[in-house]
């Protein structure tokens, strides 16, 4: 079958928006996005300049484009939840825990949402109320329901939230202290097998923690 004039250029249009959202990550995880130059992104694109006001309407545009492409990619790689409702909590709990691993770490799953997450942590820009009203708020609800029932109704939604913090940072902490850590314990991220070693650890580590808060809530030692 033969492609029509429309839909060739159709075609050739999605090619040229994926090479600039190719383009534009690279450039704004190595310069961010205040620093990062559209001339450059469109050259590294192999696009003319106005290719991205075409598909983007502006540098926030491609930016925005960038961050929901990932973001994307991301939730269909590692979903947090696994599929079906028959699973035991303490699985369902490792399973969300390797699914933050994986979307932090994972190179495989082809998404940088970790490593254009911490920049917008470290500089933020506009768009980090669309990414969070978005992406992590929605996530975030989702691993909180998960803590409420592993730690049981007693324990306040404060101090699920502190857990919940918790275990992000172990996981972001391997985007944001990379250069640290293979100076300072390079054996760490040195096995072939790092990633299910990390998620053992975060999930192992993240459990105990979740049932001491727990048996604090519960006893009579609770926090006033």
């Amino acid at each position: 079958m033969f492609s029509s004039p429309a839909s060739a250029r159709r075609a050739s249009g999605d090619e040229t928006r994926l090479r600039l959202i190719a383009a534009a990550t690279d450039a704004f995880l190595e310069a961010g996005f205040h620093a990062a130059r559209v001339q450059k992104i469109a050259q590294r694109a192999g696009v003319r300049l106005s290719a991205i006001n075409y598909h983007f309407e502006s540098k926030e545009g491609l930016y925005l484009a960038v961050l929901q492409q990932h973001a994307e990619k991301a939730l269909a790689a590692s979903p947090l939840l696994p599929p079906g409702d028959d699973q035991p909590l303490r699985a369902r709990f490792d399973f969300a825990v390797a699914a933050l691993v994986s979307r932090m770490l994972d190179e495989g799953n082809h998404s940088r949402i970790g490593q254009l997450l911490l920049r917008e942590l470290v500089n933020p820009t506009p768009a980090l109320t669309r990414l969070v009203e978005n992406f992590s708020l929605p996530q975030a609800q989702t691993f909180l329901q998960l803590l409420t029932e592993a730690a049981g109704p007693a324990v306040p939604r404060e101090a699920l939230a502190r857990c919940l913090i918790s275990i992000f940072g172990q996981c972001m902490v391997y985007v944001a202290g990379r250069p640290v850590i293979t100076r300072v314990a390079p054996e760490v991220l040195a096995a072939e097998d790092v990633l299910p070693r990390i998620t053992q650890h975060v999930a192992e580590f993240s459990w105990a923690g979740l049932q001491a808060v727990r048996r604090q809530w519960e006893g009579t030692d609770a926090p006033a």
